[in-house]
């Protein structure tokens, strides 16, 4: 088969996106498919990799959107896909790279499959800031009602990654054409034995991700502060992004600075050595529309303290892998309890059908589904 991935961000940072499209990129290539990556970018990325395919774009003039690319001259980059002679295109963005796949479909009938990886109405905030003080139900209304309903008349199939984004496919007008496939990882590896990071014997609350408004990270360093019996332990903070200064000065608000590690963003390979380096992973995050962070934390045995969400419920199970927090004060009890006791939650299941193969072996069995339809109506 000869597959197309379509992403906005692949030279724009880590994200779970990007996880999604190197994951599924280096599956199908090592069982024997074609597979390329049409993003856009201003330079050739660093590894050169031919099966990396730039379609050209100007970037924004946001500055929060500065890695990114648009051009009004979508049906022109057609010519840059035909030669590859797709039988599939799976897109994961919303943006350029969608507005491209979707004309390529309808100028060479290539059947499309989208993921909607990101519930863009907590992003807004993050995005264009300046105009959501004003009027964020606005805005989401205009991105609600011109960005979703192309990807759901131009898709054949919309995936999605969890229960709680398919609880919400007619407020991102997506209609019943949507199945949920939970993007995976690779679980071997972070079951693993790996080197720690650990260097003494305090207790290690860990964050790992990216650091912006709509993670809720200063609800953790409010909740950790609170910790009455905090002496003996630490917040290790993994990862960058726009709210990292801001969180800096928080930590030195809140007079917790010499027990909070900001270790800034590390690569992909060291990050099970952090998780294997701590006694709870947590998060406030209310945003997330899978977290891929949650399932490594729970593939590596670090159980999960967390304020709840829809999405954390599917995968904790309170008391057991972990506790599902009501409240920042509750958040507060949990650390303290692990303070005291230094026993977290230990019970911990297989996580069966998370896993890289599994993922895309679901995903594959989409592009057979919309092929086969495709032939069908064209016989």
């Amino acid at each position: 088969m000869r597959i197309g991935l379509f992403t906005d961000q692949f030279s724009a940072g880590i994200s779970g996106q990007t996880t999604s499209v190197m994951m599924l990129y280096n599956y199908f290539k090592q069982n024997g498919h074609d597979c390329y990556i049409f993003t856009s970018h201003s330079k050739k990325l660093a590894d050169n990799n031919p099966d990396v395919i730039n379609i050209p774009g100007f970037p924004y003039p946001f500055k929060n959107l500065r890695k990114y690319r648009f051009s009004p001259f979508v049906k022109r980059q057609i010519r840059l896909i035909e030669p590859y002679r797709l039988d599939v295109i799976h897109v994961h963005t919303e943006f350029y790279l969608a507005d491209v796949a979707l004309a390529a479909k309808k100028k060479l009938g290539i059947p499309v499959v989208y993921t909607l990886h990101t519930m863009w109405e907590y992003y807004l905030d993050y995005l264009f800031k300046p105009i959501n003080r004003i009027a964020h139900e606005q805005l989401w209304r205009i991105v609600r009602h011109t960005v979703f309903p192309k990807m759901a008349r131009g898709a054949d199939i919309i995936v999605v990654p969890s229960k709680k984004v398919y609880n919400s496919r007619r407020r991102y007008l997506m209609g019943d054409n949507v199945v949920v496939i939970p993007t995976g990882i690779d679980l071997e590896r972070f079951a693993s034995p790996t080197e720690s990071k650990r260097k003494d014997d305090k207790v290690v609350f860990l964050y790992l991700g990216r650091l912006s408004p709509e993670k809720s990270i200063d609800i953790l360093l409010c909740a950790f502060a609170a910790v009455k019996n905090r002496k003996n332990a630490k917040m290790v903070i993994v990862g960058d992004g726009p709210s990292t200064l801001d969180l800096k000065q928080l930590a030195a608000k809140l007079h917790i600075t010499d027990q909070t590690v900001f270790v800034g963003e590390v690569p992909r390979d060291e990050t099970i050595a952090y998780y294997n380096s701590a006694d709870a992973f947590i998060s406030a995050s209310k945003t997330e529309s899978q977290g891929l962070t949650f399932l490594e934390s729970l593939a590596s045995h670090l159980p999960i303290y967390a304020i709840r969400d829809e999405v954390i419920e599917e995968l904790v199970e309170d008391g057991k892998n972990g506790y599902l927090c009501d409240s920042a004060e509750e958040l507060t009890e949990r650390m303290e309890q692990l303070c005291d006791t230094k026993k977290p939650p230990s019970q911990f299941k297989p996580l069966n059908g998370y896993s890289v193969q599994d993922y895309a072996k679901n995903i594959l069995a989409i592009y057979q589904k919309v092929i086969a339809q495709k032939r069908g109506s064209a016989g």
